[in-house]
């Protein structure tokens, strides 16, 4: 089945965007447009789903949600588990995400405070050790002044995959021959070794 790449996109109101567009909302965009319409049930442009982010790992995520095959960003909403509010590690299919940054403040140009956002990475087991993956979680929340009583009901997700880094250069190390031998003026041959 053939792929038109250049298929225009079709919002819920019918409005069509341009070839090209890519969902890629900035984090303050991300709450402030999205998020808080979410909680205050306002339509929204898009429609982006609401799934239990942390019953899987990463890479089996719909990916109805995904913003494109390249990207590999994938953006959801989803109801805060208040257990897990002031947790590092937060169990998630065979693996857990573990809390890189907590609670950095997000505001809008004119200093309004909207918002806070958690930075996770995605641990697995390999055996008896703990192994880093290239996933990460934004998690983001609302400010109080928005809606003081749904302020925890629900976040929303922005979950990726970092690129590799380049694989460093080896660096070739070459022998060297350090002399250790003294010349003391003396003509008399080193001590035979001991038996």
């Amino acid at each position: 089945m053939a792929v038109d790449k250049h298929a225009k996109i079709v919002l819920e109101d019918g409005t069509q965007l341009p070839v090209g567009f890519r969902f890629d909302p900035t984090d303050q965009e991300l709450v402030d447009y999205y998020l808080i319409r979410k909680v205050c049930n306002q339509p929204l442009p898009i429609s982006l789903l609401e799934i239990d982010v942390f019953q899987s790992e990463p890479w089996r995520l719909p990916e109805d949600n995904r913003t494109s095959s390249k990207q590999m960003r994938y953006y959801f909403f989803d109801t805060r588990n208040l257990r897990f509010e002031n947790m590092n590690l937060r169990p998630a299919g065979n693996g857990e995400w573990r809390l890189l940054k907590r609670n950095e403040e997000l505001a809008l140009s004119n200093k309004h405070f909207i918002g806070r956002k958690n930075t996770f990475v995605f641990s697995r087991m390999e055996g008896n050790q703990v192994v880093m993956t290239q996933w990460r979680m934004d998690e983001f929340g609302i400010s109080t002044i928005y809606h003081p009583t749904k302020v925890a009901a629900i976040s929303a997700y922005r979950i990726f995959k970092m690129k590799a880094a380049k694989a460093e250069k080896k660096k070739v190390l070459t022998p060297t021959v350090i002399d250790f031998t003294m010349d003391d003026g003396s003509v008399s041959a080193p001590p035979a070794p001991s038996p």
